[in-house]
């Protein structure tokens, strides 16, 4: 898929809400997202030494986890992500790169928005890994659930900034009655 066969679908580009991505019209269902980088964050500069030219390695694709609101409902999506892995053309340096994403972590199969949400669903709904796991169909495993709170939970005690302070609110307010069913909590903590 090339940039200029690329268009934009609005309406679920809108419904995703994660600025830095756009959804390709055509590809995918409701529950799978084929996604670009928006143009400013497609071609960022060397991390190492700030060059702004660089000359294209090919073509990279990642697949993320994410869970949003949908309608009255919890949706549990597929966001699948090309972009481009770059090389600094700067002398000395041939610095092989690629963008940085604000909405997963480094190194993540999880967008942010779905680790902030296991993170509620643990500390405030009192769901177990194996609860969590079985919510998002067996797209994660319990083991991969609690290695994602523990990594999630580490990088927001090291965040003070607002964007983190649901998460002091949070360990402030302690844990709430449980609800019987998980789908309720999960719907609730989203």
């Amino acid at each position: 898929m090339t940039r200029s066969n690329c268009e934009i679908d609005e309406q679920r580009t809108k419904e995703l809400d994660i600025p830095e991505l756009i959804v390709v019209s055509g590809e995918g269902d409701e529950n799978h997202f084929f996604c670009r980088l928006v143009p400013e964050i497609e071609l960022p500069k060397c991390p190492r030494c700030g060059n702004l030219s660089g000359r294209n390695q090919g073509k990279m694709h990642r697949n993320f986890l994410d869970a949003f609101r949908r309608d009255n409902d919890a949706a549990v999506i597929t966001i699948s992500l090309e972009f481009s892995k770059r090389k600094c053309e700067a002398p000395g340096c041939g610095c092989v790169y690629y963008p940085e994403f604000s909405f997963a972590s480094p190194y993540s199969r999880t967008t942010r928005r779905l680790e902030n949400a296991i993170v509620r669903m643990v500390l405030r709904g009192g769901c177990s890994y194996a609860e969590i796991a079985e919510e998002l169909h067996g797209k994660l495993s319990r083991q991969a659930v609690g290695n994602v709170f523990y990594r999630r939970v580490r990088e927001l005690n090291a965040d003070t900034s607002p964007s983190s302070e649901w998460y002091r609110t949070l360990l402030e307010e302690g844990p709430y009655l449980f609800f019987k069913s998980a789908i309720i909590r999960w719907h609730r903590l989203l």
